[in-house]
């Protein structure tokens, strides 16, 4: 039995509890479906603070559009966790926490020590802070590999060990809907070093422990068909879960989840909005696609 209730509550009490961040881009609704629970961030513009989630990112995204400066990001803080580990780990339930890599958000900082205040507690509780290479989208899909490997039964440590062979072979590549947003983030020069002058060019970019510059494009289909391209090599042929997330652009969604499903075997296809941690560097109209190899092993 893979799965048990807690009395009373019809609730599904699997071994491992899987936490995240909300840079994740997975989704309320699909993080629900999936098991997973979410710590929240927030962002600020100069006049307010808002909660890292879907509503606030699609209000920001018009706001940004209209003419506001790209927002400041902020890791969830340590109540966040605090929230999610301290009840798994009173349930008996070990926890492993994927979050975003370090250049992006610092969550590990936070989510580390709400994992100590817990173990302050509860010494015996086992909860494992991992911080892939790979972010937003791609956590996303390695995220929903996880979960799967989760509802089979898998064990903490027998998760982490296909976990360390999944990670690599995870992706995460993000085509912007122009440059402009790149250049107030102030991360323009730095794929240009990469990239050589954009002028009139789209880049296709990877954006885990740092934003980097991987190909140019003439156009914004061309980006987006090279990202889709790329963005299964490394799972080496494996079925894969992708995560196609996008800020305020339902529609280059959609077409892009299109395109990965004439190119590859998927799995699970997720499409979901891109959270303001990766939004605030690429600004709005942006498509991030993220694909980890789906299962055990990859098979």
């Amino acid at each position: 039995m893979l799965a048990s209730c807690q009395p009373g509550l019809g609730v599904p009490v699997t071994k491992v509890q899987l936490v995240t961040d909300s840079t994740t881009c997975l989704g309320a609704e699909a993080a629900a479906d999936l098991g997973v629970l979410t710590a929240a961030g927030s962002f600020a513009f100069e006049d307010e603070r808002m909660a890292d989630d879907e509503r606030a990112w699609r209000a920001a995204y018009e706001r940004i559009r209209a003419g506001a400066r790209l927002p400041r990001t902020f890791a969830p803080p340590e109540a966040a966790y605090l929230a999610h580990f301290r009840p798994a780990a009173e349930a008996g339930q070990d926890v492993l926490c994927l979050v975003t890599p370090f250049d992006v958000s610092p969550s590990f900082t936070t989510a580390s020590a709400a994992m100590l205040t817990v173990q302050d507690d509860l010494p015996d509780a086992r909860i494992k802070i991992s911080n892939p290479g790979v972010g937003h989208a791609g956590l996303g899909a390695l995220l929903t590999t996880a979960a799967g490997l989760v509802q089979e039964g898998r064990p903490l440590d027998d998760l982490l060990a296909h976990l360390e062979e999944l990670e690599p072979r995870a992706d995460a590549l993000v085509v912007p809907a122009d440059t402009r947003w790149l250049e107030e983030s102030g991360r323009l020069a730095l794929v240009e070093e990469k990239l050589g002058e954009l002028e009139d060019g789209l880049p296709v970019l990877r954006i885990g422990t740092r934003v980097t510059g991987v190909a140019r494009a003439a156009t914004h289909e061309a980006a987006l068909e090279e990202a889709v391209r790329r963005v299964g090599q490394r799972a080496g042929g494996a079925q894969l879960n992708v995560v196609v997330a996008h800020a305020a652009a339902p529609g280059l969604a959609e077409e892009a989840a299109d395109r990965v499903r004439r190119a590859y075997a998927v799995e699970r296809l997720i499409v979901t909005e891109l959270s303001m941690a990766i939004g605030a560097v690429v600004g709005p109209g942006a498509v991030a696609i993220g694909a980890a190899p789906a299962g055990a092993g990859g098979n």
